[in-house]
């Protein structure tokens, strides 16, 4: 891993400052270019400073003034993770997710922490998606779905949770690569195929956005599924609910344009208006009886029409 400089390790050390968040991050960098000095500079600013000028809340400034060296807590944070087998990327070097540096938003993350092989992110990516109980129909099309797609060359990409995303998971490992995005910090998150007397087979990395300490909060939930959009060229989504957590997923996905697919094996009422509704925003049905295989789901990626509403929002709006 080449050094970082002390900038970097800065901005290392803010994204593990909770109050600061991204927002406050993209405020201080965007600060630090109208001033034309360092991150470290605008950082050594008074509180007050930090409030009227760079525009931080009071908690995040306090937080910022707080930090005695700035540097010095990235370095150790980095040895810290290190030592966990946890590394940070940073946007603008390389293993930089490309997909994430196309109209990201001020709430868009500037450090990811990963554990495994954060090279698969640079493959074409597809997200699977979908209910933690999903119907028996559902749960195995998710998982012929995602080894077809592993086995063809993509990342699967899902959040990790029961049902859906685990029978995802697993088919990726089988085949090739998957990527599973945490709602929590990297040193919160725990499989029990990440035991050292368990480590999966096939090629598979977790990311997180969050500082690295951070539990389960609620909000980091929806964030997470906005990082699961982000990083892939096309969602396809299994038994969605007209609420929650898939449906956020899938509305997100409409709002960028993103071909997004929808896969019905369960017979309740709540997923058929999810189906109903998504298809009118500009979903595509697909039978869990007769999923595509990859060359097939190519060509529906490269022939989806977005829908005429697409407002091209921000990846972290």
């Amino acid at each position: 891993m080449a050094a970082f400089t002390d900038d970097e390790l800065a901005l290392l050390a803010l994204s593990a400052a909770g109050p600061v968040g991204p927002g406050g991050i993209a405020r201080l960098r965007a600060a630090a270019a109208r001033r034309r000095v360092s991150l470290r500079d605008v950082l050594g600013l008074p509180k007050g400073k930090l409030q009227s000028e760079v525009g931080l809340r009071p908690d995040a400034a306090a937080c910022v003034a707080a930090m005695r060296s700035p540097a010095l807590t990235g370095r150790s944070l980095v040895d810290r993770l290190c030592s966990m087998d946890i590394y940070p990327l940073i946007e603008g070097r390389p293993g930089w997710p490309e997909r994430l540096t196309l109209s990201p938003g001020e709430s868009a993350p500037a450090v990811l922490f990963v554990k495994g092989d954060p090279s698969i992110l640079s493959r074409s990516c597809v997200a699977v998606v979908g209910s933690r109980r999903p119907s028996r129909e559902a749960l195995g099309a998710a998982g012929l779905f995602a080894y077809e797609q592993a086995a063809a060359g993509a990342t699967v990409v899902s959040g990790g949770a029961r049902g859906i995303d685990s029978a995802g998971r697993r088919a990726a490992l089988k085949a090739g690569a998957t990527a599973v995005i945490a709602p929590v910090g990297m040193v919160r998150f725990r499989w029990e195929w990440f035991r050292p007397d368990c480590p999966p087979r096939g090629r598979w990395c977790v990311l997180s956005q969050f500082p690295p300490d951070n539990g389960w909060e609620n909000s980091q939930a929806l964030r997470r599924n906005r990082l699961i959009v982000a990083l892939s060229r096309a969602v396809v989504a299994f038994d969605p609910r007209d609420s929650g957590g898939t449906w956020n997923s899938c509305a997100h996905a409409l709002g960028l344009g993103k071909p997004l697919f929808v896969v019905r094996g369960a017979r309740g009422e709540a997923n058929k208006r999810a189906q109903r509704k998504l298809v009118r925003r500009g979903a595509v049905a697909l039978d869990p009886a007769r999923m595509p295989d990859a060359a097939a789901f190519a060509r529906l990626v490269e022939e989806y029409i977005p829908p005429p509403t697409t407002n091209q929002a921000p990846l972290f709006g």
